[in-house]
């Protein structure tokens, strides 16, 4: 008799812990769903000072699970959270802020000694979902970055890597390895990874110090001595391109600080002269704190960019005046461009390009024509013969008659009602040059040749209005029609003295990136920063580090 109530009494005390745990459960799930239900009433914004920026795809997931918890087992923590935490705070490292992550509030909850008294309930509910939030948000920013590129770059455009969110959701149920889903988001590229170390030894190593400002006017160059010597010599030193203690006179400008200098202008795109003139001072006075953010910026870059680039394409860094050709991850081909000036700068994009046009017409964009050409065929129409344009007049739907320039009264011509078109023909003053490279885009944007060689040898090369003009099309053109039989180097040297327009297809279409990269890390290892010379580094940071 005893042992059967002995037995009762167990099954009791089972069913009403049961009992409890479910209730508690319940109870958890309810105010889970009531917190959803607020925060979305206040667009994420809550609670004060937090954005629960994935809260739509959180109401989504937590729906579907009945609104049981993730972190939470009745009075313990049944997924440990410190692992996020630690997440969140290398976060650091990567150019972010921990605490855009809830880190205050969610240390703050976790080390509450109370947190799984009954009367901390809510708490439990509002840190699951800052928690869950959080690990969503990083993973989001290691994909795809912080900011949203569209909002910030007026010509962007790349498509961006998919989150999926609720696949991420559903992992982080099943799976304890936290830690290695978020870092497989990161981008792998040496790119990225360098500029990751570059950014630890300028902010965190102690081995860069705060340089000081050379408080001069003058030039400085070879035998130079003085204040503003030492200022230079002291400023090199600061940023590692100088041992002080290699110097006997701190003071003199001798030929170690004058390669020491070289050095700088190299890794800085400046003419590698030597001499320390307005340019080069002037980036030499650049502050370590804005170097730091323009490396942290740049890193945002390539994680706005996917993390398969192709295994071969095209990337232009525009602020670098440059185009690489990569196939399997190396550099087979690389050569100078001539990029946009700054009230036509060359966008930001990517696309496939399918096709090349030997002997291309140039059909003016009306801007262009209305700006530039305009002036000087109203001081000489023979400008249009002299260099090779046809005139056409639209005379309804769009249709097009070639007219001869002298028929027009062009003193009566202005940007209201120009009402032609400007076509230059094929030939050795073409703009275009003798080959463009086509990746249809809605920029109208291209790589072509150019008749004006000459502009390569400058340093700074945004000349355009708006195109790529490259240094060697015809090495790019025979390396992407090697495919092709009958396209060799001398076919296509042959075709481009025809003066006729030629269209061949690419057999395999090659993948193009137009970026705009002011911080990278070359292949000697040597950290390089150009200058922004769109402005858009300031945007971005204005919106990075909410300025």
């Amino acid at each position: 008799m005893k042992k059967r109530l002995l037995f009762f009494l167990i099954i009791f005390l089972i069913l009403f812990s049961f009992n409890l745990n479910v209730s508690a459960q319940s109870d958890l799930a309810m105010s889970i769903r009531n917190h959803l239900l607020v925060i979305e009433e206040y667009d994420g914004h809550f609670p004060e000072g937090e954005d629960v920026s994935f809260y739509r795809e959180l109401i989504e997931f937590y729906d579907q699970r009945y609104h049981r918890s993730v972190w939470f087992d009745d009075d313990r923590f049944k997924k440990d959270p410190e692992q996020l935490i630690r997440e969140i705070k290398n976060s650091y490292n990567e150019g972010l802020n921990p605490l855009d992550y809830h880190l205050g509030l969610i240390e703050n909850f976790v080390h509450d000694p109370d947190l799984f008294k009954a009367n901390s309930l809510d708490k439990r509910a509002l840190l699951e979902i800052l928690l869950t939030n959080a690990y969503l948000s990083l993973a989001s920013d290691y994909l795809n970055g912080k900011i949203d590129p569209e909002i910030i770059v007026d010509d962007y455009n790349h498509q961006a890597d998919n989150l999926e969110a609720q696949q991420l959701l559903a992992s982080l149920v099943e799976e304890e390895k936290l830690a290695q889903t978020l870092a497989s988001k990161l981008p792998k590229s040496f790119n990225y990874t360098k500029l990751r170390d570059e950014l630890y030894l300028y902010r965190d190593s102690g081995k860069i110090k705060e340089w000081p400002v050379i408080n001069t006017d003058e030039v400085l160059a070879l035998k130079a001595e003085g204040t503003a010597v030492a200022q230079l010599i002291d400023n090199l030193s600061a940023r590692a391109y100088l041992n002080l203690e290699s110097l006997k006179d701190k003071s003199y400008y001798s030929q170690r600080v004058e390669r020491a200098v070289r050095k700088f202008q190299l890794n800085n795109g400046l003419k590698a002269d030597g001499i320390v003139g307005p340019r080069t001072r002037n980036a030499l006075n650049i502050k370590l704190e804005q170097r730091i953010r323009q490396i942290i910026i740049n890193m945002e870059r390539w994680r706005w960019l996917p993390e398969d680039l192709g295994k071969r394409y095209i990337y232009v860094n525009i602020a670098d005046y440059n185009l690489k050709l990569y196939e399997n991850n190396q550099v087979i081909m690389e050569m100078k461009t001539i990029v946009g000036q700054e009230q036509r700068s060359t966008p930001v994009f990517s696309d496939t390009i399918k096709y090349l046009v030997l002997n291309p017409y140039w059909y003016v964009p009306k801007s262009i024509a209305v700006k530039d050409k305009l002036p000087l065929i109203k001081e000489d129409y023979n400008y249009l013969k002299e260099n090779n344009y046809s005139l056409f007049k639209y005379t309804g739907n769009n249709n097009l008659q070639e007219i001869n320039p002298a028929e027009v009264e062009w003193s009566a011509i202005n940007k209201d009602n120009f009402n032609f078109l400007l076509r230059q023909n094929p030939g050795d003053e073409n703009a275009l040059g003798r080959v463009k490279f086509m990746f249809p885009n809605k920029f109208s944007v291209y790589l072509h040749d150019t008749p004006g060689r000459y502009l390569f040898s400058e340093t700074d090369r945004s000349f355009s209005s708006g195109c790529i003009r490259i240094e060697e099309p015809v090495d790019l053109a025979e390396y992407l029609l090697s495919d092709q039989k009958d396209w060799d180097r001398k076919k296509i040297e042959m075709e481009m003295k025809k003066d006729r327009e030629k269209t061949v297809y690419l057999k395999n279409p090659i993948k193009i990136y137009l970026q705009y990269n002011t911080a990278w890390v070359d292949n000697q290892g040597d950290l390089n920063f150009r200058e922004d010379i769109y402005n858009r580094d300031k945007k971005i940071i204005a919106e990075y580090f909410n300025q």
